[in-house]
């Protein structure tokens, strides 16, 4: 089985012979070096990996012969619609747009389940949690790996009082990376902290047998306190924990990755603020890898806003070190976790950070500058874990309430987060062993009292599931009535008849959005939005954002709704593909029959860069192919570029219209045509027009022979041109 790109993922085929699947491979991958001097297209590069063999290129792309130079920081694309059949289609468009580290993240709680869920409907937590879903995500992978000639890191979370269980199900799995923090659990699942740090030790040494990744949680302290910048001293004292935690346990520095996030954003002074956090504990924690995610603690429900907080942060991770770069998007403001928003996530980092290539050389840190800013931080953690210890430890220190504190370390407010020592969940579970405590598992935490003669602890039993996996029991998912083929159900039918719904999250969800700009305030124009989308036949319509643009003047709307029809994708008008000459065979036909027109920018628009880069051999215009042009300029009268071309004998009119208001660009259309005709030289001449929202059966219904949209290149113009006199020689 392997996908082909012009083909959709096929689900069902995923989903068949399910319990007999094994993964491919094991073990976190890091991104491989570039195997020919970072060279990409006609640029040099310093801080580039290996290119990927089939990507989406940025937007841009296509005006650098569509080179698409990966970063050498792994990208990760966070993805939780809840249905794991969705989510691996998102998947496979994020690896195209260069995500590597595909991290699917809980909806509603799996952090509170008390135990394994085997075998129950996804929809319970909106993580893979079930093995049906572990395994069907990580063959999906496989073959999207495949596919762009890059491995796939597959993530989730080893948390919970279920987190040991959850880690024996990733290993086995083929899982390779995962969120693993005994402090989390205990700051912010309320679970005891001694069966915390119990688990954890479990869970980390069975992650560590197979090489799967941690990332630990200790941003979450900046995310839930009153003030971010003030726990900076926490952070480090928290990342300082569980490092020296997990390396006792026996997991290698190179697999423990630290969760930084920049405290702030603006308007507060950010930069500088998340600047001197991000040197100091990079430097305090040089042996470990970083993982950085965006700040989420600020972002609403503004795409943009939190688009230019993504960037930001990102610049941030360029100028010290991300070995993870992680793209949390606007969904995590709005709960809207939809496919483009993961995919603008990781375009906007992969964008940012390949801008950024080698500017460390020309703007790095002054740590002479920021040298005190940064001993005060450390100065303050030292303390910070000073006092941990004269107060008896981490433990007591939490029944204290000493973390996530809205004080700036030594300030205290008392408004920390408590957990007795002795309490909350799964209070009193932890036991001492006997002395002839036997566990027949490989990969076991703490005292095991192997029988004699026994080296491996499963070798009794012929091998534990972690090395045969054939000893797995595949337990399928259990709800009658909440499970994938039950939602598969529900879709086959419209697939098989080729009908198809918008969708921004689940397949048939039928959802669209809709922006809006109502002159009027916030409330008046979430009202008249919500009723414009009524109007239009939309379900059920909902406001996901609004923009003041002024108290009193406009407001900018966002809208969510539900299209209630099908569309029947056989019975769709597709629009015809222009499909040019050949640069030899349009240079060819100017050579043997000379060419020349005359171009500019008709009536009053002032607007020149895009017909310059139709002409100019610099953008790759037509003069490259030896068609020669006469440039008139901006706001020409339409009658001196018909002078003009008569004058020069030119064969052809290109007419550049960017203006549009009133549908002015028509009127100037139906001008020139008309004209052409009164001077009796309509025949001779081509008439072209182009500008952004120039259509070709606009612009022929107003007169003209063609007309050029957003994106056209020198070629296509030049190719139109060049077929054009040949159908008509031809007719001759």
């Amino acid at each position: 089985m392997s996908l082909e790109s012009t083909k959709k993922l096929d689900v069902d085929d995923i989903l068949t012979d399910l319990a007999h699947y094994r993964p491919k491979r094991k073990g976190w991958h890091w991104r491989e070096a570039h195997p020919n001097g970072k060279q990409e297209g006609s640029y040099q590069y310093e801080e580039i990996s290996k290119p990927l063999s089939q990507s989406v290129p940025l937007p841009a792309g296509r005006y650098f012969d569509h080179i698409d130079p990966q970063p050498q920081e792994i990208i990760t694309a966070e993805i939780a619609s809840g249905r794991f059949e969705d989510d691996i289609r998102r998947m496979r468009m994020a690896a195209w747009h260069g995500a590597d580290h595909i991290m699917v993240i809980r909806t509603l709680g799996q952090s509170h389940f008390d135990g394994l869920i085997e075998g129950t409907p996804e929809g319970t937590g909106g993580v893979p949690i079930t093995r049906k879903e572990v395994r069907a995500t990580r063959k999906a992978l496989d073959l999207i790996e495949e596919e762009v000639g890059r491995p796939i890191n597959f993530h989730s979370y080893v948390s919970g009082i279920a987190g040991p269980e959850v880690a024996v199900l990733f290993a086995e799995e083929g899982v390779n990376g995962a969120h693993q923090d005994p402090q989390y659990n205990v700051l912010y699942r309320g679970i005891n902290p001694i069966r915390s740090f119990v688990d954890a030790a479990v869970a980390k040494t069975l992650m560590a047998s197979a090489d799967i990744l941690q990332i630990d949680g200790a941003h979450n302290a900046n995310a839930s306190s009153k003030v971010a910048w003030k726990v900076m001293p926490e952070l480090l004292v928290q990342h300082a924990i569980n490092s020296a935690f997990s390396v006792r346990v026996g997991m290698d520095k190179s697999l423990i990755s630290l969760s930084t996030v920049p405290p702030m954003t603006s308007p507060s002074p950010s930069f500088r603020l998340n600047f001197v956090y991000a040197l100091t504990i990079r430097e305090l924690f040089k042996e470990f890898r970083f993982r950085a995610q965006m700040n989420t603690r600020y972002i609403e429900s503004d795409l943009f806003d939190a688009t230019r907080i993504h960037v930001l942060d990102a610049v941030l991770s360029r100028l010290t070190q991300a070995d993870i770069q992680s793209t949390i998007t606007p969904d995590e403001g709005r709960n809207v976790p939809w496919h483009i928003n993961s995919i603008r996530g990781v375009e906007t980092a992969k964008h940012t950070l390949v801008a950024m290539d080698g500017m460390k050389k020309y703007i790095g840190p002054k740590t002479e500058v920021l040298k005190d800013e940064m001993r005060d931080l450390k100065i303050r953690a030292i303390l910070y874990m000073e006092d941990i210890l004269e107060n008896g430890g981490y433990f007591e220190a939490v029944e204290k309430g000493f973390f996530v504190d809205s004080g700036y370390f030594p300030e205290r407010n008392g408004d920390g987060i408590t957990r007795k020592k002795d309490g909350e969940l799964g209070a009193g579970t932890v036991v001492p062993r006997e002395t002839d405590y036997y566990a027949p598992v490989c990969h076991h935490y703490g005292y095991n009292a192997l029988p004699p003669g026994v080296e491996r602890a499963c070798d009794p039993i012929g091998g534990c599931t972690l090395d045969h996996p054939e000893k797995i029991q595949f337990v399928d998912e259990l709800d009658e009535n909440d499970n994938v083929d039950v939602r598969r159900a529900t879709v086959r039918e419209s697939e098989s008849k080729g009908m198809l719904k918008p969708e921004v999250e689940w397949k048939n969800d039928g959802i669209i959005q809709l922006d809006i700009t109502i002159p009027d305030n916030p409330d008046i124009a979430e009202a008249a939005a919500l009723e414009i989308a009524n109007r239009l036949g939309l379900e059920e319509p909902t406001v996901i954002s609004k923009t003041i643009l002024h108290p009193a003047e406009a407001t900018y709307v966002e809208i969510k709704a539900r299209v209630p029809f099908f569309v029947d994708r056989s019975a769709l008008r597709l629009p015809e593909k222009n499909v040019t000459l050949s640069e030899e065979e349009i240079t060819r036909y100017v050579h043997e029959n000379p060419l020349r027109v005359v171009a500019g920018t008709v009536g009053n628009d002032e607007h020149s860069v895009g017909i310059r880069e139709i002409l100019d051999i610099k953008h790759g215009g037509i003069e490259k192919f030896g068609i020669k042009y006469t440039y008139l300029g901006t706001s020409v009268p339409v009658e001196k570029m018909i002078d003009a071309a008569i004058e020069t004998n030119s064969k052809a009119i290109l007419c550049s219209m960017i203006i549009t208001h009133n549908d002015v660009h028509i009127e100037e259309m139906r001008k020139i045509h008309q004209l052409c005709i009164e001077k009796g030289v309509r025949d001779r001449l081509l008439l072209i027009a182009g500008g952004t929202q120039i259509k070709n059966e606009t612009a022929v219904q107003a007169g003209m022979d063609a007309g050029f949209g957003r994106g056209t290149k020198g070629i296509d113009v030049a190719s139109f041109i060049v077929k054009t006199f040949q159908r008509k020689k031809a007719g001759d």
